[in-house]
């Protein structure tokens, strides 16, 4: 059952509000820039129960928060993020089935989502400049370098082209051009033309680019039936791996910056646009129930991955590349979703039992760097 178009005012709550003024308050005093992300994966309960993201209501909703939050924050705010990672949660929700709602392979609704959350982004960058007309607005795209799991394997070829394509490509390219298009042959299906197409006012709909960048992935062809040219991720791996899993692959942020993402460097006058990487970092795993000693706090291998991924950064900035930002992902340690509390990114260590914050190494390194301006040849 839908639910009846809202009549009344959206309002955020106050003691919300409150608090996240102050919040914002105390960065700005600090000297830093803010950021702002208005959908993280999470949606209210009652939208998530009537079809969430596939529920036309989705978009005047988050039109109307993004509005409400551009005049609460907007004088705070330096640049807003609608969406993040939207691909990331249309594959683990409606693909791979781990996040909600919980679809396992379901492409056609994948694809519907895909649309909606486009129409979503686009309500929102409106609103937000209704509010703040110089404000600067974006989302963020989780990018993935793809690797076939066989190079003279065609079938492992066409998944990796289709991967990168959708989960890469498809909402920037839909964003420069205003048109959502899938690639061919499902361009050809009867049911995904009908969500192709024209999305009003979503051409050029963004004031700077922000990626997210973590690792690469191996992908290939599963036999099955119907065929399924999306495959599967490989579970091989050919590099160092983190506590998650994920191969340490800095390399591909330097290509990605330097040569993937060149459709998108600029915008509708010719001018190249900011460039933001804004979340970069790696898990190493503990128990959640640990609490008092010294364990992860000489985190090298965090150490590490953070410098190479730095010096891939300063590679792409030498080479000219418009980069004007890096948040580490992430200050303290995380409830990281499916995965729970296990998979631990913080720069701070948190112990949950006691919510004890310490710093480990990899803190005082990116202090360090931070302080400098720049990796040390101590770092290197």
């Amino acid at each position: 059952m839908l639910r009846p178009v809202r009549t009344e005012p959206f309002a955020l709550q106050p003691e919300a509000v409150a608090h996240y003024r102050q919040l914002l308050t105390d960065i700005k005093a600090r000297g830093m820039k803010t950021f702002v992300t208005l959908f993280h994966f999470c949606l209210p309960s009652w939208l998530a129960e009537v079809g969430g993201w596939n529920n036309p209501l989705s978009v005047s909703e988050f039109s109307q928060y993004a509005r409400a939050a551009a005049r609460e924050f907007g004088d705070l705010v330096d640049y807003w993020l609608t969406l993040n990672e939207p691909l990331v949660y249309v594959y683990q929700g409606y693909v791979n089935g781990i996040w909600p709602p919980g679809f396992r392979r379901n492409y056609l609704l994948a694809f519907k989502t895909i649309r909606r959350l486009l129409e979503g982004h686009v309500a929102a960058y409106r609103a937000i400049h209704d509010e703040h007309p110089s404000a600067k607005v974006s989302y963020v795209v989780h990018w993935r370098p793809f690797v076939a799991r066989n190079g003279l394997n065609p079938l492992d070829q066409v998944v990796r082209y289709f991967r990168d394509q959708v989960f890469n490509h498809i909402f920037p390219t839909a964003v420069e051009t205003g048109d959502l298009q899938f690639p061919y042959p499902i361009s050809t299906e009867r049911e995904i033309k009908k969500i192709s197409g024209p999305i009003p006012n979503l051409k050029g709909a963004i004031d700077f680019l922000a990626f997210n960048y973590f690792t690469r992935e191996i992908c290939e062809f599963r036999y099955s039936w119907p065929p399924d040219v999306f495959g599967i991720q490989s579970a091989v791996t050919r590099l160092a791996t983190t506590g998650m899993g994920w191969e340490i692959f800095p390399e591909g942020l330097y290509y990605m910056l330097s040569e993937d993402i060149a459709a998108y460097r600029y915008d509708s006058n010719g001018q190249r646009r900011e460039i933001f990487i804004t979340e970069n970092g790696m898990a190493d795993a503990f128990s959640s129930d640990l609490n008092e000693g010294d364990w992860s706090l000489s985190d090298e291998q965090r150490v590490r991955y953070l410098v190479s991924h730095l010096v891939a950064l300063q590679k792409a900035i030498g080479k000219g590349e418009n980069i004007r930002g890096y948040l580490h992902w992430s200050l303290l340690d995380n409830f990281e979703w499916s995965d729970g509390l296990k998979p631990r990114f913080g720069l701070v260590r948190v112990a949950y039992p006691s919510q004890k914050r310490t710093l480990r190494k990899s803190a005082g390194v990116y202090a360090e760097i931070v302080a400098r301006g720049g990796i040390g040849a101590n770092l290197l």
